[in-house]
This record gives structure tokens, sequence and C-alpha cells, in this order.
């Protein structure tokens, strides 16, 4: 049987017979609006927006926090916290806030929380945070006056109001008060919902009254379920109202039970990524194995038949969704008798053996993914042992770039700002501690950023993917989808780029 289908078989089979248990159903009190969520993991910065920035944190951030900016379903920035904004100059931006909004501790939101909240992630400790690694380009922001904020940047940034989707707005009394760790178990937000608690793999969130953005909720309970397959039962058993993260191939279940399914194009391209500044002796160090690799894996078979044909195989950083992706790169053609030839050219004809960590369970079949790719690339001669670890793992491992082995999977992701430059951020030489640091892709990188005219800077976004592809800081391996399952008398949710709007959602009696 092909490996492929078998996989798909063995995945149905499993998600028919695992029951889920000790999740308490909101029907039991009508009168309570609450939204029950399953995910796949808790962030493990409990609260703390700046640990992260996008799933699984975005499900519980995206309740209690606003940014100044969101973006749209059409890529563009729209208005949050900030209602306008303009460049004043190549490295200063200005920005209008919106007025009448509060905190949920009762403090007036206004610039100084905008310069609070910056002057955090530019300090050495906030540096070190995901979002402050990502915003280091941002080195200064001055209250103009209580409603108007000026963000200085160290050179010039055309695509700085999208990149400040990644940041959450915090109280900073707050935060100076209680220090990163409290502030992550009560955080302190101008979002819908405020944190009530946590505990027993999960978190508890009550409407707060006083928000600039009512909902008709009056709970959201988020639970922690690691596996697919508990999602799907917990749906179908009604003891969750909406599960994140499932397959094309639990689409029909879903459906025939009367759930409703929304898949659409995820803005990530799904990979398995080099770690070679961790390993500088792996057989990956050498852009003749990178490629081999690229050539071995069948990833239009893996787009047709696990993901169903929603998905594509990948060719660049980008996707479709995003601004600068090039439709005219080509993915990389499955052609296993040119791999083993630039295997035995690089010196490496009889095979090697690296080890890939892997997080499951997050992204539609991406347990068969891995395992199938892993599968190509034995048959020329690259075996991969695969080690599943949870997300909290990985972060600690992506952060201070201490892979224990060779490759690690990951994404590239466009979210939440849907530029094509934001994988570059991470997973090149500009992140801190890179895992993959080739530097003639800096020039190239920087250039983006210097560019503010769209068609001129899309061109250099054209030709940074292209010299990507002759890098190859990974193996690309498929654009992922984004699968949902609700219950029927869930309406509302808004899930765009992956941030979640929760201020419209109803639970029809």
């Amino acid at each position: 049987m092909n490996p492929i289908k078998k996989l798909c078989l063995a995945s149905a089979i499993v998600a028919a017979s695992l029951p889920i248990t000790g999740v308490v159903s909101a029907q039991d009190d009508e009168a309570v609006q609450n939204l029950r969520v399953g995910i796949w993991a808790m962030p493990p910065g409990q609260g703390n927006p700046f640990s992260g920035r996008s799933t699984p944190g975005i499900f519980i951030w995206d309740a209690v926090f606003d940014p100044l900016v969101r973006i749209g379903e059409g890529g563009a920035p729209t208005p949050v916290l900030a209602e306008s904004w303009e460049a004043v100059s190549d490295t200063t931006w200005r920005f209008q806030l919106r007025d009448g909004v509060t905190f949920s501790n009762g403090v007036a939101f206004n610039a100084d929380a905008v310069v609070g909240t910056l002057d955090y992630l530019m300090s050495e400790e906030g540096r070190a945070t995901p979002v402050g690694g990502e915003i280091r380009n941002v080195v200064g922001a001055t209250a103009v006056d209580d409603m108007t904020v000026e963000i200085t940047t160290s050179g010039p940034d055309p695509v700085l109001p999208n990149k400040l989707a990644l940041v959450y707005i915090i109280e900073p009394t707050a935060w100076q008060a209680l220090g990163a760790e409290a502030f992550a178990v009560d955080p302190v937000g101008t979002g819908a919902f405020t944190v009530q608690g946590w505990g027993g793999g999960e978190a508890t969130l009550i409407a707060n009254p006083d928000s600039w953005r009512p909902t008709e909720l009056d709970e959201i309970t988020i639970l922690d379920l690691p596996e697919r397959p508990a999602r799907l039962q917990a749906l179908l058993s009604g003891q969750i109202d909406v599960g994140f993260g499932f397959s094309p191939d639990n689409i029909g279940q879903l459906e025939s039970n009367g759930m409703v399914v929304e898949a659409s194009a995820a803005p990530q391209v799904m990979s398995l990524v080099f770690a070679t500044e961790a390993h500088p002796d792996s057989p990956f160090s050498d852009a003749r194995v990178r490629q081999a690799a690229n050539l071995a894996v069948n990833r239009t078979a893996i787009a047709e038949i696990l993901l169903g044909g929603l998905g594509a195989p990948a060719g660049q950083a980008g996707t479709p969704a995003s601004f600068g992706y090039d439709p005219s790169i080509p993915p990389y053609p499955y052609d296993p008798d040119q791999a083993r030839a630039l295997l035995e050219e690089a010196g490496y004809g009889d095979g090697f053996d690296v080890t890939a960590h892997v997080v499951v369970g997050s992204f539609p079949a991406d347990s068969e993914i891995y395992q199938q790719s892993a599968i190509d690339l034995a048959q020329v001669g690259i075996n991969v042992e695969l080690q599943q670890i949870r997300f909290p793992e990985w972060l600690d491992y992506f952060l201070a770039n201490s892979w224990p082995g060779e490759m690690f999977g990951s994404s590239w992701n466009t979210s939440p700002y849907m530029d094509s430059i934001r994988p570059y951020t991470y997973m090149t030489c500009m992140k801190r501690n890179p895992h993959f640091c080739d530097e003639s892709m800096t020039p190239a990188v920087d250039a983006t950023y210097q560019e503010f005219d769209p068609v001129a800077r899309q061109q250099l976004l054209f030709d940074l993917h292209r010299l990507t592809n002759e890098v190859l800081p990974a193996l690309w391996l498929v654009e992922q989808v984004d699968v949902t399952g609700l219950r029927p008398e869930v309406e509302g949710l808004v899930y765009v780029n992956r941030s979640v709007d929760y201020d419209d959602v109803t639970i029809a009696e």
C-alpha cells in the first residue's frame, strides 16, 4: 500500500477510537455564553504576549490584548489601537491613537502605553524575546501628545505599520509592578477578555465589561488537546465548540456529523530547516546536499494526497497571500536520480544519518508529511530519524539555537503582517542566535528595507526568493492550510491571517 495512504488510514482509525474526558460542557448552564476552544498546546509564555506571535499563543492573546494595527483579508494594515499613521521621514512613523480606550485594570490607554511597551522591547531583556527580536530595528518611541506617538527605526522600514501587528500593547505600570513572570499569569490588556485562571490543561477567560470592543460571550475556555484525534472527538461529542488545527482528511467526518468546516490557505510554508550553525560539520553545510534533499521529496504527492489538494507544493519563503510572493518560481521537481548524483558529487554517495526534531498536531497532516518526507529522503540515502517534541521544548531550542539534531520542523510564516520579508527575520543571519546563516543573503534582505516604492520593493522580494532558492536554508515542503471545525451553533468567528476575532461570536441556543 502507498505509505501516504497507510498513514491517512491510521489517522482515521485513531480518530474514530480515541475518547476524551474531563471537559465540562457549557450546555449545563444555558444562561452562560461560554465558547469552548480546543487547541494543540498552551502558549509556553502563558499571558506574556512577547513570548511569541503566532499559534498557539494568539488563541489567547487576541482575546486579551490589542496591537496598533491588524492585517485584514486583503493583506493591508487596518486600524486597531491606532486610527491612522504616516511616514514623516524615511526613519520615522507617526501614529494617531484611538481615544476612549482603557486597560482591564482601569488605566487609560494613551501614547505612554505604546512608548512603555516599545521601551521594554528595546531593552536588553525585551530584545531577547521573539517579538523584540523581530522589531529590533525600532530604536525609539516618543509621545508627541496623549494620543500621538512617533516611532523611529534604525533605517528605512516601509513595512513598519504591518510589522506592528506583532506587538500587543501592554499596560506598562502593571508590567513594571508585576514583572514578566507574574504578568504572564495575570495579564492586563485592552482586549475584550481577561484571564480568570490557568490550570489543568486549560485557560479560562471572562468578558471585560469595560472593553472598547464589547462581546456577547461571557467566557472562553481554552483547552489544551495536543492530539488531533482528541480534538476531533471532543468536537464531535459536544465537549468543545471550536477546534483548530484539523487535517483535510478530517473534513468528511466533521461535515457528515453536522459540523461547519472552514478551510483556507495558511500564510506559512511548512519545511524542514537545516540547523547548520549548531552543526557546522553537518552534510547540510554543503549546498549540494541541501539541493539534493529538496529534489528527493515528492511534495506534489504530499500536497495532493495528505492535504487533499487544498495545499500546494512549496518553492519559496512566501505564500500567495503575502506581499512579494513570486508566482513564476516553481517548486523543486521530484528528481531522486539527480538527488543521488548530487550526493555522490558532494562525497555522500553512501548516504548519511541525521536527526530532525518536530512538533506534530499543530499543522494539518504534519505528522504524516514529516514521515513521508523521511521516507522519500531515505530513498536517496538521507536517513532521517524523526524525534517528536512538544512546542515549549521546540521554542527553547529555537531561541537559543541549541538544536541537538541537524534539522528541525518549522514554518516560514508571513503572518501576522503578511509580507514575504517576515520569515527572513528569523530564518537567516538576521535572527538572534541564527540556526542558518549565509551572509550572501544579507544585502538582499537589507535592500527590501530601503525601498518604499511598492513596485520596486516587490521586485526586490522576487530577487530575494530566487537567491534563497539557490542558498536553500530549508527543505521546502508545502504551502499549508488551516482547517477549523465549529459546531453549527457557533456564529461570527473570524480567523484571518492567523488572528482570531472573538468579538462577534455568539452561540445559538
